[in-house]
This record gives structure tokens, sequence and C-alpha cells, in this order.
């Protein structure tokens, strides 16, 4: 099944099913820890940020991808 299809499956369920699916991606987004590629591409982005609240922004991104999400946060 592709990610496509289970995106159409999703539209599918009732709203309450939905919030259900919504909370389980962003636990899964929490999570996950980011590849090499992932975090050597944010550091890219962060390096070549116009602002410092977007250069800050993309930081915040690194720290999560890399440690995970903070429990004490």
């Amino acid at each position: 099944m592709t990610a496509s299809q289970i995106i159409e499956e999703i539209k599918r369920l009732d709203p309450k099913e939905q919030l259900g699916v919504i909370r389980f991606a962003y636990q899964l987004d929490a999570e996950r820890k980011l590849s090499g590629n992932e975090l050597s591409g944010l550091a890219e982005q962060m390096i070549n940020a116009c602002d410092e609240l977007e250069a800050a922004r993309i930081r915040d991104l690194i720290m999560r991808g890399f440690y995970g999400q903070r429990r004490d946060a």
C-alpha cells in the first residue's frame, strides 16, 4: 500500500478515527530521529537562514531530530 492510498483511506474515516490517526502521527514525529542526510540538510539550511529566528527554528528541529522529543518540555 502506498502513502497516497493510506491518505485516501484516512480521508474516509469518521472524524473521531481521524483524530486518533492525527495523534499517532504527532507521536511518531516526536519520537522519530532524523537520518544523517536529513540532519546535514537542516544544518545547511540553518547556515543559509536569512534571520536569527529562522536559524533558531531550524536549530530546534536539528536538536529534536538528533535526540528525539524532550520529555521534560
